[in-house]
């Protein structure tokens, strides 16, 4: 699949590396060299380009894309511009980031598919963690819903499935999955618990079998108040 990003500002820059990360072909627009060379080792394309004109579109495929994302984080005008060029060009699918109360209502205006606030959806999540206890961060759903990764609590370490799903059905809690530190050989070997700054891995979907350790943390859903 292949996306189009023009902007490369923290928010396009990690979109494009997710984005080539799960094997998409990204071709990535910035007006800064220093934004381009961050990115240009990591994705298919990357081009410096002034923003002044959106006409430079004209050179590219742009309807050939699954989606156009206008990541322009700083110039208002020429977020627009490119917006209303990539529409006329025949873009599939467009998503643009708002920049203020005003141009998302012009980007509502012109029936933009999709628009992101990136500062926003972190604030969510960084309330999660900072008011619920013992919350590492989380996912505002809307609606009084969340997503939120928990350290795990010490009388949840070696209990059975059942134990933890009568508990969490009680409290109108599902638990989704669970990430685990690494463990080096010899942690593994002797029991030892892993040290709590070392890597996570998600264990994906969980066997009634598995029994949660010490250092896990567990992926919660369910509304703010349970």
């Amino acid at each position: 699949m292949r996306y189009l990003i023009i902007g490369l500002g923290v928010f396009g820059r990690h979109l494009a590396h997710h984005l080539a990360q799960q094997g998409a072909e990204v071709l990535a627009l910035d007006r800064r060299d220093d934004n381009v060379a961050a990115i240009k080792d990591e994705v298919a394309t990357a081009v410096c380009t002034p923003f002044d004109d959106p006409t430079v579109l004209e050179r590219f495929p742009v309807s050939d894309f699954e989606a156009v994302i206008v990541a322009i984080g700083d110039d208002f005008e020429a977020s627009l511009a490119f917006t209303m060029k990539a529409q006329e060009l025949g873009a599939r699918r467009l998503v643009c980031r708002v920049l203020s109360p005003m141009h998302e209502r012009l980007l509502r205006l012109l029936k933009v598919d999709r628009l992101v606030i990136p500062e926003e959806f972190a604030a969510r999540g960084l309330a999660h963690s900072l008011f619920l206890r013992d919350v590492v961060d989380g996912i505002d759903l809307g609606s009084g819903y969340a997503l939120v990764e928990v350290h795990i609590p010490e009388r949840f370490i070696g209990r059975t499935a059942e134990w933890r799903r009568s508990l969490m059905e009680a409290h109108g809690v599902a638990l989704v999955t669970a990430k685990r530190p690494e463990r080096t050989l010899v942690e593994a070997v002797t029991g030892q618990t892993p040290d709590p700054e070392a890597p996570l891995r998600t264990l994906g979907p969980m066997a009634a079998s598995e029994v949660l350790k010490a250092g896990d943390r567990l992926v919660l859903f369910g509304r703010d108040k349970d």
